[in-house]
């Protein structure tokens, strides 16, 4: 069953709304949460209180890219770029339970020696064309059935999915569907991500 994986973003969801934009999003039943934020200096109290959240509602509180900063927030889950930290170095910073997603955009060879690596999903993208990121390679969605076919980890989505196209995901039931923009516009969170879930979650 396919599972809708929400992410932040430093426009969308600022230091001033993002715990109750979260808290929003978890009292929906959205099980994955991604803090992703390229500021050069994150917020520590807020990620804090948003993995408090995370934890209160039974949901993984995942960090993007920064290990470093996962360790000093207390967090044991992060997803990995081909720029960021390998698996292992993750594991010996966070610990060996640590819950590690890696980014395999395009390319399933990637996602298989991630899966031998030990990774606890794999992410391809983009689907579709992306606002948050408007360069990303595109991903096929013969791709992502051909990686749900071959791989025995969860398969994640991610990359300009929204309800008028999340159904194509769906059909592939791909594990995680990772959204940003479409959870939080056009309408409010609760709203948005009902017509995302389409009564499929």
């Amino acid at each position: 069953m396919s599972e809708i994986y929400a992410l932040s973003d430093d426009v969308l969801t600022p230091d001033e709304t993002i715990v109750a934009q979260v808290d929003e999003i978890l009292r929906f039943g959205v099980k994955y949460f991604q803090f992703r934020s390229k500021k050069a200096v994150k917020n520590q109290a807020v990620a804090r209180e948003i993995l408090s959240l995370c934890q209160k509602y039974n949901a993984k509180f995942i960090v993007n890219d920064d290990i470093y900063f996962a360790k000093s927030i207390g967090a044991n889950a992060v997803h990995l770029g081909k720029d960021d930290a390998d698996i292992n170095k993750a594991r010996e910073i966070l610990g060996k339970d640590t819950f590690i997603g890696v980014s395999c955009y395009n390319d399933v060879n990637l996602a298989i020696k991630a899966q031998e690596d030990g990774a606890s999903y794999v992410a391809f993208g983009s689907v579709f064309s992306s606002q948050t990121k408007p360069n990303a390679p595109r991903v096929s969605l013969e791709t992502l059935k051909k990686a749900k076919e071959i791989l025995n980890i969860p398969i994640c989505a991610i990359g300009g999915i929204n309800a008028s196209n999340i159904d194509q995901i769906y059909d592939l039931d791909i594990d995680l569907i990772a959204v940003v923009t479409a959870i939080y516009r056009p309408n409010s969170i609760t709203k948005n991500l009902k017509a995302l879930s389409h009564n499929r979650i």
